[in-house]
């Protein structure tokens, strides 16, 4: 990944800023209710994409429905419960943003709507993730510059604008929401699988919606089907797949600072298409939001890119974790497990949990799912679960690490055995009888998988329940 933008990775932007910003002025010209439209929109992109993307990953779908992955079905569940639940906010934020859209203007619909980054920051301070001052600054200026704008429809006495206010309000924190939900969800299922979960059960619950209150789902006019028709081509496959190709070339900062662009783009298409126009206190608002909005953006991946450390350059070890567990103190100043040892032996295990996810999904993103660079993330959580005594989880997640290394293409049978005698190591500490019962069968499968490995490792752990079943006996 390149560490400033050139011309390519600025284009790319400039795309996916295009293509998201039709999103609000073709909802406003689409001549049909916002829940049908919602509803319409999902399952045209459902329909087009979830073939797609279960074909690409026809195996993982096969396994996951025939519970074939036993090393990881926890995850799977922890996926499953996660998105369900993201599902349900990308209902909420689809409903209220496009209801909000048809409600009031373009513009303002667009600039609440972008403030996301301020309610998923306020999210992650119910989880004990503590936020930088500069963030709460940005967080206030978005706050009062929402009061602004949308006091301006407030006081010519335009009560349907200010209830598409709230509604574009609240599509911003569900859309948060989802965020939230969906970083939280376990990596070992595809981000592609993911997806198709998630917009099922949106569409699905848009359906549910359009039915009980009495809103015809398929009832569309020639114009909302080309609307329907450019929300698909536009923000669903032009805006995601330039989206993803700048996020793999430029850095995720100046990214993030850039697609703020779309809301004065959207204004622009809307004066231009709709003639709207914010009047001139509504206007300043808007600027405010996205003033602050912008501070909060830049804060975030300012300090994401100071607990990185310089990762994208400075490649950490991939095997097993650099700093194993008789000398996690001996870290160097700058290096990001400097940051994770002392957080975690300080019991801040979800600031710790969520600094992680995001180095996880950055390596995701750069180099795939079950590549090196993504699986050591899960061996520094195995290292941080045995700092917090939770011996069965560390010993599950080195299976789950075990089991990606051993896998094509970057098949590291040395790195594969060392997380499996990690595993080991840690099962053999588990006290809880049921979870030592669960992890046995893991256990075996992966060293019959590698017989030249430990081949006393079998009577080991029969010895290990045996010694168990006689304790509880006794």
């Amino acid at each position: 990944m390149r560490t400033k933008l050139d011309a390519v990775s600025i284009a790319a932007v400039l795309v996916t800023v295009a293509a998201f910003s039709m999103t609000a002025p073709l909802t406003a010209y689409a001549a049909a209710p916002a829940l049908a439209l919602a509803f319409g929109r999902n399952a045209l992109g459902l329909l087009t994409l979830g073939p797609v993307f279960t074909l690409i990953r026809r195996r993982e779908a096969m396994k996951v429905i025939r519970g074939q992955r036993l090393l990881v079905r926890k995850e799977q569940r922890r996926a499953v419960f996660f998105g369900v639940l993201a599902g349900t906010a990308l209902a909420v934020h689809f409903m209220t943003f496009m209801s909000g859209t048809q409600m009031t203007s373009v513009a303002m619909a667009t600039a609440l709507v972008a403030t996301q980054p301020v309610w998923q920051a306020l999210i992650a301070t119910l989880f004990n993730k503590r936020l930088p001052r500069i963030t709460w600054a940005g967080l206030t200026v978005s706050v009062v510059g929402a009061v602004v704008a949308s006091g301006a429809d407030l006081r010519v006495g335009d009560t349907k604008a200010v209830v598409g206010d709230v509604l574009a309000l609240v599509g911003a924190v569900a859309l948060a929401v989802y965020a939230a939900l969906s970083e939280r969800a376990r990596p070992d299922v595809s981000t592609s699988l993911y997806s198709v979960l998630c917009f099922s059960v949106c569409t699905m619950e848009l359906l549910a919606v359009c039915l009980v209150t009495g809103t015809p789902p398929f009832t569309f006019t020639g114009n909302t089907w080309l609307a329907l028709l450019g929300l698909l081509i536009c923000p669903q496959l032009l805006g995601l797949f330039s989206l993803n190709f700048a996020l793999g070339r430029a850095p995720a900062t100046a990214v993030s600072v850039l697609l703020l662009l779309e809301a004065p783009v959207a204004a622009l298409i809307a004066w231009l298409w709709f003639g709207q126009l914010p009047a001139g206190v509504a206007l300043l608002g808007l600027l405010v939001i996205m003033l602050g909005v912008t501070v909060v953006v830049a804060a975030d991946a300012r300090r994401a890119d100071t607990l990185a450390g310089g990762l994208g350059e400075a490649r950490v070890p991939v095997t097993v974790p650099a700093y194993p567990f008789p000398t996690l103190g001996a870290v160097h100043v700058g290096d990001p497990h400097a940051y994770l040892w002392s957080a975690a032996q300080e019991g801040r295990f979800e600031e710790v949990e969520a600094t992680i996810r995001r180095l996880e999904v950055r390596a995701i993103q750069n180099h795939g799912a079950k590549s090196p660079e993504a699986t050591h993330w899960i061996e520094v959580r195995a290292v941080v679960a045995r700092i917090a005594g939770h011996h069965g989880l560390a010993s599950q997640l080195w299976l789950v690490a075990a089991r990606f290394h051993s896998s094509p293409p970057d098949r590291d049978l040395h790195a594969a055995r060392a997380c499996l005698d990690q595993a080991f190591h840690e099962w053999v500490n588990v006290e809880d009888d049921r979870v030592l019962a669960t992890l046995a069968p893991a256990l075996r499968a992966m060293y019959n998988q590698d017989p030249d490995h430990r081949p006393d490792i079998m009577d080991a752990i029969d010895r290990h329940l045996l010694h168990l079943d006689t304790h509880e006996q006794a």
